[in-house]
């Protein structure tokens, strides 16, 4: 059978997508008010499948005969009775039948059948509910009370100048630098500063006030690594990377936290990598300072103020969350990058201190490999995109090459350049993450105020040895919300959107102990490995039950566990404890509950010697000279917290190493 013309899938098997996408989100008829249409609407009237077989193309082609196979089999009664016990083709079912169909995908024993239904349920809730048309509204935004994003328009310049290409180029510099986020941007201006000459080379685009419009899809597709959903292998993690200029400072959430005295310790003690003496507390002091870090703009808005409320209701300890913003107008869209220019982020501290010492910058730049003569790296080749769209070469020829790419993508880079020490791409450490969540009788309207100003660390020493939960709680904007939310079945799950306005959630933020790893796909991309062990899984676990707990404890009227394999507490409905013994005996089985990371660390980790790590304190590679890595890939173990704060005072103590060496 061919394929449509606008899909890369076959017309029978863009019918069986459609029916799916329509059994996630299907037009209902019900006895309720419905005045703007959610429950008379269906997925597949929003355009969804397309959508949905456009973004697979786009980011993850080399998962699309697994997803036909997936598609043909729905389509055949011998397959859905060896599967799900159901002797008919998805073509036959009515609704009932199929919501009985992929419930049973969603609860089955064997993990591809879990990985299937969430990739499903993740799309679509993520599309129905978030994608905007091409007069940037969604009509599903009226019925769930979330606002069409708003931004006031910015008649702010764009003040960097990336260079531009025509041809194939070679550059001459002192250090070239791959990467521009945390760690990139402060050594860019750190080395500037210093007088060497420096190129920075950045894959994503150049986004600043003018292009941030708050809309959660677009920005994704803009800035975000794989347009937001890139996923561990397994498919069991959602993992969220910046991927523009600034990297992920451009579109965190701007919560800046020191790293804990533990964790120092832990690195000098296991890794021989020792800053207790005071020089990772000024090297902190130093970048805190310049992205103007304070307490003074962190007012809780509603959704923080359940946290706070329900937290110090139990007696945990509550503690403000230092944010990096001036004058922030707490537009609640931080994280699709910042339109007021209040966040203080690389774009409006460092790129544009090293931009304004002479530092040369460069977007949509894949670098292919470093350049390595006699042990010694001496630049880095790639390609870049020209004024006119179309690809040439780039060569960078430099005294020193600094690989600031990412936990993700700096040990992709050395292990295509060549690299063998054994450390790169292993022990990655993501901070796995889900939510706990409460509706409460009060609007809560969890998109809009601060992003995130309180934490509890009541629980962050669970076995001892510095490891465990921090509870915050996320900006609950729509698309993360209804895929974030359970599903049991489309109405249960519209019902729960309906009520969007007046839901609060809660995060839970794991310093996993037992980490993962970066591979190589066939094509040199990164392919991520991670599956949470049963030490980080049980911290998980105990950290949603003490969300459910602050949820209680602030008054929600319903409280929604991770998954659906429990229902909802009611409030007044039965005993609580009861309950969460219930959500505790359903445990988190992988790809049955919402799993992220939005903190990928430890990749390529620093260490006294090679056996340990596979880079030296001073950030230098053991196996090449000259070749610098200053990024999430270098701390030892993960940090804890919000690891931004961590991976620049790493880069500037490495910057400090580079000017000794270089100057």
């Amino acid at each position: 059978m061919s394929q449509t013309s606008d899909s890369v899938f076959t017309a029978r098997q863009m019918e069986v997508l459609r029916l799916v996408c329509d059994t996630l989100a299907p037009a209902l008829a019900v006895e309720l008010p419905d005045p703007h249409g959610l429950y008379a609407r269906s997925a597949s009237a929003m355009n969804v499948p397309a959508r949905i077989a456009e973004i697979l193309q786009a980011v993850a082609p080399e998962r699309l005969d697994q997803i036909r196979l997936v598609l043909d089999a729905l389509a055949q009664p011998l397959a859905n009775a060896l599967l799900s016990r159901q002797w008919r083709s998805i073509f036959e079912m009515d609704l009932h039948e199929r919501t009985a169909l992929l419930r049973a995908w969603a609860d089955s024993p064997i993990d591809l059948q879990r990985r299937v239904f969430s990739t499903f349920k993740r799309l679509t809730l993520l599309l129905f509910y978030a994608d905007a048309d091409q007069s940037g509204n969604n009509p599903n935004w009226a019925a769930i009370g979330y606002p069409r994003p708003a931004l006031p328009p910015s008649g702010a310049p764009k003040p960097l100048r990336p260079l531009q290409f025509t041809e194939d180029t070679t550059l001459e510099t002192d250090v070239v630098i791959v990467g521009s986020g945390a760690g990139g941007s402060v050594l860019a201006a750190e080395l500037s500063r210093a007088g060497l000459d420096v190129v920075v080379l950045e894959k994503g685009g150049y986004y600043a006030e003018p292009d941030f419009d708050g809309y959660e899809v677009r920005s994704q597709a803009r800035m975000f690594e794989k347009g937001g959903f890139m996923v561990s292998e397994d498919l069991g993690m959602m993992i969220l990377a910046g991927s523009t200029l600034g990297g992920g400072t451009t579109i965190n959430w701007a919560a800046s936290l020191r790293t804990p005295d533990h964790v120092l310790a832990e690195w000098a003690r296991d890794y021989g990598v020792d800053f207790t003496d005071g020089t990772f507390a000024r090297a902190l002091d130093t970048v805190s300072e310049r992205i103007h870090v304070t307490e003074a703009e962190s007012a809780p808005n509603p959704r923080n103020a359940v946290l706070v409320r329900g937290a110090e209701a139990l007696g945990y300890t509550v503690k403000v969350i230092p944010r990096n913003v001036r004058d922030c107008a707490d537009c609640g869209a931080c994280g699709f990058g910042c339109a007021h220019g209040a966040k203080q982020s690389a774009l409006k501290t460092y790129l544009q201190d090293a931009y304004e010492c002479g530092a040369r910058l460069a977007i949509g730049v894949h670098v292919d490999r470093v350049l390595i003569e006699d042990g010694v790296a001496c630049g880095v080749e790639g390609t870049a995109r020209a004024e006119n769209g179309q690809t040439v070469r780039l060569t960078v020829r430099a005294r020193a090459v600094a690989v600031c790419a990412g936990a993700l993508h700096t040990p992709a880079l050395l292990l295509r350049s060549g690299l063998t020490n054994a450390h790169i791409g292993r022990n990655l450490h993501l901070h796995p993450s889900t939510g706990a969540f409460g509706f409460y009788a009060e609007p809560i309207n969890g998109w809009s105020g601060v992003m995130m100003s309180h934490y509890v660390p009541q629980f962050n020493n669970l076995d001892g040895h510095g490891y465990g939960v921090t509870l915050e709680s996320a900006p609950g904007h729509a698309g993360l919300a209804a895929v974030a939310l359970p599903w049991q079945d489309g109405l249960q799950h519209k019902q729960l959107m309906e009520r969007y306005a007046h839901m609060a959630n809660v995060l839970i933020i794991t310093r996993d102990r037992d980490g993962g790893a970066v591979r190589l796909k066939r094509d040199g991309s990164p392919a991520i490995f991670y599956r949470l062990s049963a030490h980080d899984r049980a911290h998980l676990l105990r950290g949603v039950i003490e969300a459910l707990r602050i949820h209680y404890a602030a008054g929600a009227e319903q409280i929604v566990a991770p998954h659906h394999r429990v229902s909802p507490y009611q409030r007044g409905e039965g005993d609580f404890e009861a309950w969460l013994g219930q959500v505790a005996k359903a445990g988190l089985p992988s790809n049955a509950f919402i799993l992220g990371s939005a903190h990928q660390m430890s990749s390529c980790r620093m260490a006294a010697n090679p056996a340990r790590g596979a880079i030296a304190p001073d950030g230098e590679t053991f196996e090449v000279r000259n070749l610098f890595v200053a990024d999430g890939s270098a701390l030892p173990t993960a940090s804890g917290v919000n690891p931004m704060l961590t991976i620049m005072a790493v880069a500037h103590i490495v910057a400090q190493h580079i000017k000794t060496r270089l100057c």
